[in-house]
């Protein structure tokens, strides 16, 4: 017995009787079998739901069930200046210097997303700040549920934890003399450097109104917000943000809080390991509940990993063999993960070698122990079709107490009828002690994040706005998704965003400002959303996924490549929001077409087997190598 590598360490990991959340694909018509509590539904296969740790290897055998997940984490993706330095400034041929502006204008348009919901999933919202309340200083959002903790009356139906702030809780703290106390919620538990939280910035890019001065952003200023305070139930601390199951569960909340009223959901998290080809259950979870009705879009960053030297990919041939090297940096003292993802039809044969020279091999179908006589170090899974995307996967999943240092990974074809194979290392929660590949074998294309390559969700790639050319951003994540599919669909501005700030633990200095400056496809995506909103508005009925996302990229302004490609960086053009909503307000008295049920299109293969998208000419520091025969540009 094989089950999900999360699934295992999750079973050896507590008392056999504790309660563990998960997510279930349940076989055609099947009901949940006996002994799982349902909590969330995605379409008639996909749940969540909660069962004790004993019960995993009776329910994962069961015939009802095709696939049982455990619960992963999510992660709130990197600020960009994290990865290089912020430029105010610009210097022109001529030498004359110019300031850079910290957004561009937004466009004069009757809608302000009134009459829509946009429901929020991220972490710390300030609702004290001016730009989530009305001008009477009553609050803008429907409900606030925070995640974090059990057994609190006020957690909400049908989930049974956190602590939900209803729109009369917020106005009653809102009018007392310490709101935060009054909640017992603080944004700045999300925001350790008091820099801002993440929640907070990203959602006034959203949808706030303007109301602090200064304030440039907030497309959808006259919404109603829904703000969800991701939390895990088995994290803790500044490592609590959440997983796959609280994160559909806060989905789910939103769409409900909504009550059939149009709802534009947005994430700014991501992951980095999977398959990336949007077969995740909690992909296919997001997919589902996109087709089930009209008046529901989500929206999502695409991640700010294209620099960071976690993928590569390579194509094994018969009898040849290829090595990837994983380098633990020293003083990690986090877990760490990577995975390899290839072909069903073949068959690999597999070599780790630790840094001090001890080597493991597993065959396809087996797990086996890592470490030495003193200490466990981890584990190496090797499985055999898994069920949701029919690839073999290899994992590794390290300990804190593996020794640091490089790793080695040796692949040789054994049965090879395909050979491609790629590699991700997942993010680790402290950004300090990220594991890499070296540069000399990463990969900046397929660097998606891994919970936005669904194939109805809208993905975004970031761009500097403040420059004429509009480049994309050196962070960004670059596609196409690992089956070839065009991720990001769309660009939107994502460098040096000045948007709302959240109350510091300390409070405010006299004069601080209210406002900071950020960065990344987190800053991005938003922007979509907001556009999202006032497009329902304008169609004056609920539309589609697909009228969502034929109007957006129809309308996007395409960039420079060739003719008929899409950019790997870019997708299929720049977000142009007044054109889109224009667009929609034509389809006001338009009747909506039943959406055909079609395969997904692979496109046009290139000889490699990858989709016809285009790589943009290499930066200033760029370099180029070979992998597996390709040239592929890496960002160093």
């Amino acid at each position: 017995m094989l089950f999900d590598p999360a699934l295992w360490e999750l079973y050896e990991s507590g008392p056999p009787d504790e309660e563990v959340s998960a997510i279930l694909r349940l076989a055609e018509g099947a009901p949940p079998p006996p002994g799982v509590r349902v909590v969330s539904r995605f379409g008639p296969e996909i749940v969540t739901v909660r069962l004790p740790r004993q019960d995993i290897p009776p329910v994962w055998e069961s015939e009802a069930v095709v696939s049982l997940k455990a619960a992963r984490p999510v992660h709130e993706p990197r600020m960009a200046e994290e990865l290089e330095p912020l430029a105010e400034y610009e210097v022109d041929a001529d030498g004359a210097v110019e300031a850079l502006p910290a957004a561009p204008p937004l466009p004069s348009l009757p809608e302000d997303g009134s009459g829509v919901v946009v429901g929020i999933c991220d972490w710390g919202l300030d609702f004290t700040h001016p730009n989530f309340r009305n001008p009477d200083g009553s609050t803008r959002l429907l409900a606030l549920w925070d995640q974090r903790g059990h057994g609190d009356p006020r957690a909400p139906e049908p989930w049974r934890y956190g602590r939900l702030h209803t729109r009369a809780d917020l106005n009653a703290a809102l009018a007392s003399d310490d709101p935060f106390g009054a909640l017992e919620y603080h944004p700045a538990d999300a925001d350790p450097g008091e820099v801002g939280s993440h929640g907070t910035h990203v959602a006034d890019i959203v949808a706030g109104n303007r109301r602090e001065p200064g304030s440039v952003v907030g497309l959808a200023s006259g919404a109603d917000l829904v703000f969800v305070h991701l939390a895990s139930q088995r994290l803790r601390d500044l490592q609590n943000l959440g997983d796959s199951v609280t994160l559909l569960e806060g989905l789910d909340f939103c769409r409900r809080t909504a009550a059939g009223r149009p709802c534009v959901l947005h994430l700014s998290a991501g992951k980095t390991a999977g398959p990336h080809i949007g077969s995740t259950l909690l992909e296919r979870a997001i997919d589902a509940m996109l087709l089930g009705e009209a008046g529901i879009a989500l929206v999502q960053s695409v991640g700010n990993y294209g620099a960071s030297a976690m993928h590569t990919h390579a194509r094994l041939g018969p009898d040849q063999r290829h090595v990837l090297h994983w380098i633990i940096p020293g003083g990690d003292r986090t877990p760490n993960e990577l995975e390899v993802w290839y072909a069903g039809q073949d068959v690999f044969d597999v070599e780790l070698t630790a840094p001090g020279g001890q080597r493991f091999t597993v065959e396809l179908g087996e797990r086996l122990r890592l470490g030495d006589r003193l200490e466990h170090w981890g584990n190496l899974y090797h499985r055999r079709h898994e069920p949701n995307s029919g690839l073999n996967n290899i994992e590794v999943v390290l300990h804190p107490s593996a020794p640091a240092g490089t790793w080695s990974l040796g692949l040789h074809g054994r049965e090879v009828v395909d050979g491609r194979l790629h590699a991700w290392i997942e993010r680790d929660v402290a950004g300090r002690f990220q594991s890499r590949f070296p540069r000399s074998e990463a990969t900046s294309r397929f660097t998606t994040n891994t919970i936005c390559n669904c194939f109805r969700a809208i993905a975004v790639g970031a761009y500097d706005a403040r420059r004429p050319s509009r480049p994309a951003t050196r962070f960004t994540s670059r596609g196409p998704t690992a089956d070839g599919r065009q991720k990001p669909e769309i660009a939107a501005p994502g460098q040096a965003i000045r948007a709302a700030r959240s109350t510091p633990r300390r409070g405010w200095w006299p004069g601080e400002p209210r406002l900071c400056v950020k960065s990344g496809t987190s800053m991005a995506a938003p922007y979509v959303s907001g556009a999202v909103a006032l497009m329902f508005q304008a169609a004056g009925r609920p539309l589609t996924i697909h009228e969502v996302r034929r109007l957006l990229i129809g309308t996007a302004v395409r960039g420079a490549g060739p003719e008929g490609r899409s950019s790997t960086r870019l997708g299929y053009g720049y977000l142009d929001v007044g054109a889109a909503v224009a667009a929609a307000r034509r389809l006001r008295d338009e009747r909506p077409a039943p959406a055909a049920v079609l395969p997904p299109d692979p496109g046009e293969a290139d000889e490699g087997g990858w989709a016809p998208v285009w790589a943009e000419a290499a930066a200033p520091g760029d370099v180029r190598h070979e992998v597996a025969g390709e040239a592929e540009q890496v960002l160093v």
